[in-house]
């Protein structure tokens, strides 16, 4: 997985990731309050209509002494008119249970607190909602009733229901955006203090200015303020560390060597010049293995938190190692030469003489008498690049990858190293943004070791 899959959700994204069900679950339980609430408001509205309607028709009944009748021609079976009021039932009963007039199979509402009452009542496959007023006279009670089916009164419903739908959505995202902005505002001191941060490379760690910051933030600064403190300190202690252990190391080796050639000049050492010359080789790999222990230590990212780059012209940087390994390759009858166009690169100049010294190194180790070793610099598709070239025995494909670990090295290989080689070079491309590929030389022979930087750290050398 790579570091940005890994990267967790920024503060806004957690905090819309947080609210939205919540606010979605708000959203629904208001709209169902509001609807029931709307609802309830609608049914009594009806309601009052439906028993009007049954108000104007019980203002139809006429009582003359016992006699009780409708004053009106009939009423039509279904759907009349009363009122304002369509209805679609509606019954007029008399005292005896006489139906003076209206459907038979509509029953009154049973009595309620006030007059008129109501009640559900389903009929065959229809449900009503009913009316009763009862009319009292003093020939008796006269239960008048009317009905209107449920269906009548689904149509306001559904208008409310998508106007309390639409009205809380909105206020959502109303909400929505308001938190966003908010959140994005009350960020804005944090966003300061990452420009702070951007402003200066990454290897300075300076300090940040508490002041330009909130009182919530400042705690956060000043732990990153104390952080750098410890960093700062810790790249000191190593590169101190790594000064002092070159200077132990390489002062006492080098008098050990110094001593031995003496003494292997002495005639009186002649019995055991075989053991001296061992000796002396063995001096020279444990000289060459601190030294690149060293190296390896300086290329070190922690060792470089601190460390600032500086132009460095790689044509130059190739010209000063070949002439320093020019007598090395004379000797060992090897064709060592450069191919160097401009280029600079912002970088160590010291860790780059490192990496290509380390590339030579092994190019110059590995190549058997009479070969050919090539150096080269440029830009390459806005990229600069090292690269050398060899026709000795080359890297099998199978263990490209493994002779950049540590210590590693191929089986049966020669000479006196001791497996860091590609290593330091790997750290010390990393560090300034580069890639190390190992591919086969000219005419797939031999090996070719190429080192490629960010074209970000890349730029023409001033003519």
């Amino acid at each position: 997985m790579s570091p940005a899959s890994k990267r967790a959700p920024s503060i806004r994204r957690r905090l819309l990731i947080f609210l939205l069900p919540l606010l979605a679950l708000a959203l629904l339980a208001g709209v169902l309050a509001n609807y029931r609430a709307a609802m309830l408001f609608v049914r009594d509205a009806y309601d009052q209509r439906l028993g009007d309607a049954a108000l104007a028709l019980a203002s139809r009944v006429k009582v003359t002494g016992e006699e009780v009748r409708l004053d009106t021609a009939p009423f039509a079976a279904e759907a009349v008119r009363l009122g304002r009021v369509r209805v679609a039932y509606y019954s007029v009963v008399a005292p005896g249970n006489r139906l003076l007039e209206g459907n038979p199979q509509l029953p009154a509402a049973p009595p309620g607190p006030g007059n008129p009452s109501y009640a559900d009542y389903r009929l065959g496959t229809r449900e009503l909602r009913i009316a009763t007023y009862r009319l009292h006279t003093p020939a008796g009670t006269v239960a008048v009733t009317a009905a209107e089916t449920v269906d009548a009164r689904s149509e306001p419903g559904h208008l409310l229901l998508a106007g309390t739908w639409l009205i809380n959505f909105i206020q959502v995202d109303v909400v929505l955006l308001v938190v966003w902005l908010g959140v994005y505002y009350g960020l804005q001191p944090l966003a300061a203090v990452r420009r702070q941060i951007e402003a200066h490379s990454a290897r300075e760690l300076q300090p940040l200015d508490p002041g330009t910051v909130p009182a919530e933030v400042r705690p956060l600064v000043d732990a990153l303020n104390l952080l750098f403190d410890m960093l700062r300190e810790g790249a000191r202690s190593q590169r101190q560390f790594v000064a002092d252990t070159a200077h132990q190391l390489r002062t006492p080796l080098a008098g050990l060597m110094g001593q031995l050639e003496l003494l292997m000049r002495e005639p009186a050492a002649a019995p055991v010049a075989v053991r001296l010359a061992a000796l002396h080789e063995g001096l020279r790999g444990i000289a060459h293995s601190a030294n690149q222990l060293l190296a390896l230590a300086r290329a070190h990212p922690s060792a470089n938190a601190t460390a600032r780059f500086e132009p460095v012209e790689l044509h130059s940087l190739v010209e000063r190692i070949v002439e320093h390994n020019i007598d090395r390759a004379a000797a060992a009858h090897l064709d060592l030469g450069a191919e160097a166009r401009p280029a600079t690169l912002a970088g160590s100049p010291r860790l780059l003489e490192d990496l290509l010294g380390n590339l030579v190194d092994n190019a110059l180790t590995y190549t058997p008498s009479g070969g050919h070793v090539t150096v080269r610099s440029g830009l390459s598709g806005g990229q600069a690049f090292l690269e050398v070239e060899d026709d000795g025995p080359g890297i099998p494909e199978a263990e490209r990858m493994r002779v950049r670990q540590r210590f590693y090295r191929l089986p049966g290989s020669g000479g006196n190293g001791c497996g860091l080689g590609l290593a330091i070079v790997e750290e010390i491309a990393h560090l300034h943004g580069g890639t190390v590929t190992i591919e086969e030389g000219a005419d797939a022979h031999g090996t070719c070791v190429t080192v490629r930087f960010g074209a970000a750290a890349t730029r023409q050398p001033a003519r």
